[in-house]
């Protein structure tokens, strides 16, 4: 088993967090779940007949979101969906990567859809992940250009489905934005193929649904909550979704139960709640130093070393004692 602990060296919890996230969600008995609830073509459709449907290369962090990059073409004039390293051509920001996008194909055989999956912990304050998933989805379908379709063969482009996984939120939810009619005058003309953008957002709270007929919500559930047990997210999976997991991606989902933010976020949240109920005038900033505690409570009891708490968390020798000390009980 790869040894978690050592992977902090070279990078920090929270993106090798995302990492795993990102591999196990590429999982394709997991995608193929996602799939038959959010995208129309596989509705009602067995996870297990999507499965081999699903186009083997699935890209996990390498193909650029913004334009010049997502179709560039290498020196011999091949378009390198892998993208590049190279800054990216919007000012005063980085290159921003899909975190995963695929191929899959239609049941019917006849056609392809282009599937993005991005994972969001909360929502942003600066805009709204409603109008980010159109972009991404829009560049889905501008970037097909040369690649996917060429000149005018504008009635080629593939339908493409970006879907957001939020989690922290107030409530579970799946809710779809798409193309649709409105004749103004008379009938018009309307053909399944012009319903080529789509965004779904998936909300998603930090406790299990108890709903067993909210299937993809569990499922996720059992991904992302740090609340579950290794135990108790391999039962869901298995039981309710039938989804067997592969010894590396059950690894994953293990160091994701130690390594995750939401360990962290989690311990925060509760410190200042904690801190705000008894009143104190500084409430919030002896919160935060609640949760720190309460979050190097909990890597202690999944196993994580005194030395390598400082290096995850960045805290310091006498807040490892102090939470050693503590009588604070971990929620």
């Amino acid at each position: 088993m790869a040894d978690l602990y050592n992977v902090l060296e070279s990078s920090n919890g929270e993106t090798q967090y995302d990492q795993y996230a990102k591999e196990i969600i590429a999982y394709k008995p997991i995608l193929a779940n996602i799939l038959v609830h959010t995208v129309k073509e596989f509705h009602g459709q067995d996870p297990d007949d999507v499965i081999p449907l699903i186009e083997n290369t699935i890209l996990i962090g390498k193909v650029p979101v913004d334009p010049g990059f997502t179709n560039e073409k290498d020196a011999k004039g091949n378009i390198k969906i892998a993208g590049s390293n190279t800054e990216s051509k919007v000012p005063n920001e980085g290159v921003r990567y899909f975190d995963i996008l695929f191929y899959v194909n239609a049941p019917t055989g006849l056609s392809q859809v282009i599937i993005n999956i991005e994972m969001q912990k909360s929502d942003p304050t600066e805009y709204d992940v409603e109008m980010r998933g159109i972009y991404y989805a829009a560049r889905e379908i501008s970037s097909q250009l040369e690649r996917d379709f060429t000149k005018m063969d504008y009635n080629s482009i593939k339908k493409v489905y970006s879907i957001w996984i939020c989690t922290n939120q107030n409530e579970n939810s799946i809710n779809k934005i798409h193309l649709t009619r409105n004749h103004l005058l008379g009938n018009g003309r309307w053909k399944d193929m012009y319903d080529v953008l789509n965004v779904v957002i998936i909300r998603m709270k930090n406790m299990l649904d108890k709903n067993l007929n909210h299937k993809l919500h569990r499922m996720l559930g059992a991904i992302f909550l740090d609340s579950l047990s290794i135990d108790q997210k391999k039962d869901i999976l298995k039981e309710e979704c039938n989804i067997d997991i592969t010894d590396e991606r059950r690894e994953m989902l293990e160091d994701m139960c130690n390594l995750g933010e939401g360990i962290f976020e989690r311990g925060v949240e509760t410190g200042i709640q904690k801190g705000i109920e008894k009143g104190h005038e500084q409430g919030i900033i002896e919160g935060r130093e609640l949760g720190i505690i309460e979050s190097i409570k909990r890597l202690l009891l999944n196993g994580m070393l005194e030395d390598q708490i400082i290096q995850f968390l960045q805290v310091t020798p006498e807040q490892i004692e102090k939470a050693k000390a503590n009588s604070l009980t971990v929620s």
